[in-house]
Parts: C-alpha cells; structure tokens; sequence
C-alpha cells in the first residue's frame, strides 16, 4: 500500500491509524532517509494506541518505553548490527506483551520478526511531501485496508 503525505500532520495521522490496527506482538519496521519521518509516525502510532504525552526521539535511549500502553519505541541509528539491538535488550519486548516501532530498522532486521510490518518514507515532489510504502505478508492486507480507510476518512 503506498499513501502520499502532504505534511507533517499528515504523517502523524497515517501514524495514528496504523496504530489502531497494532495489537501486542506486533512489530512495525521504519525505514527512510534522515529526516522524512519515521520518528513522527512512531509518534502517531503512540497516539493511536492512546499516549497522549511527548514521544521524542529514543536516539541517545535506543529504546524508550511507554508502558501505559504497552509501546516500545527503538532507534536503531547509532547500531552497527542485529547483535547490538539484541544486547540493548529487545528480546524483552518481543515477547508478544508489547507494540514495537523500530527506527532505522533495515540496521538490525535479522533481531526482528520476519512478519513486522515494513513503513518505508521517502521523500516526494517537495520538502513537505513523502511518499510512504506499507507492506508485509499475511494478515498485514486486511490491516492495512482499514489504515488506508481511516487515513483517507481523517484527510477528508
């Protein structure tokens, strides 16, 4: 599924429905260019599962938790290898207890469950714009028509 994102707004919204069809286990992987959002989607996507605080950037943490609503949130930028991630303690939060949004995930997806759901940005036409991919196997279709109907009903 491929969406287009006009603005920021835009980008936490398309956050916020997928994290209405996430249940616990579930692990989204975000990929993309530095700067074109993957940490405002993890930021809709705590606001979807109803976090209604700040979600800065976990870069310096790797990972912060929101327990409240039982979301992991990773930045895997500062991480040489599946190996690093593993080490920091994700295995914890695999367990199918929590959501968990993974930044710069292509950097550790061998630590990462083969059916995550891939949130691929890039950027679009201009500065605001970003082109944003949405797959994984299964289940994933069905999830994902209902993200695609709820992002389309909040834009209109």
């Amino acid at each position: 599924m491929e969406v287009l994102s006009n603005s920021g707004e835009d980008t936490l919204r398309l956050g916020d429905a997928i994290g209405r069809v996430l249940t616990p286990g579930d692990v989204v992987c975000l990929e993309g260019e530095l700067g074109t959002g993957k940490t405002v989607v993890a930021r809709g996507i705590a606001r979807g599962r109803g976090h209604r605080g700040v979600v800065p950037s976990p870069t310096f943490l790797i990972i912060h938790l929101y327990q409240s609503v039982g979301f992991c949130h990773v930045d895997a930028f500062r991480l040489g290898s599946p190996e690093e991630l593993i080490d920091a303690g994700i295995e914890e939060y695999l367990d199918g207890d929590w959501i968990c949004a993974v930044e710069w995930a292509g950097r550790v997806r061998a630590a990462l469950p083969s059916g995550a759901l891939t949130v691929r940005l890039e950027f679009a036409e201009d500065e605001n714009r970003r082109r944003i991919t949405l797959g994984g196997g299964g289940e994933w279709k069905k999830r994902l028509e209902f993200v695609r109907t709820e992002f389309e009903r909040d834009a209109g």
